[in-house]
């Protein structure tokens, strides 16, 4: 997710406190541009409220080993 999109969905979990997340986790051992021109979130604990917000917003939202995965298509 480039860096916008990246800040625009943390604005919307940052309401919700209880959300458990994790940000720029490496998949299958990988970094790549993480961190410096892509970003990732996967959330791994949140309310209903967060993903209506979320896909509310034009968020895509997919499982993952990691949890659900946020994307901004």
């Amino acid at each position: 997710m480039k860096k916008d999109d990246f800040f625009a969905a943390i604005q919307i979990i940052m309401k919700h406190p209880d959300t458990h997340l994790a940000i720029n986790q490496p998949v299958n051992d990988f970094v790549g541009p993480l961190g410096s021109t892509e970003w990732s979130i996967h959330i791994q604990k949140c309310t209903p409220k967060v993903i209506s917000e979320l896909t509310g917003a034009g968020f895509s939202l997919s499982m993952s080993e990691l949890g659900i995965n946020v994307i901004k298509i």
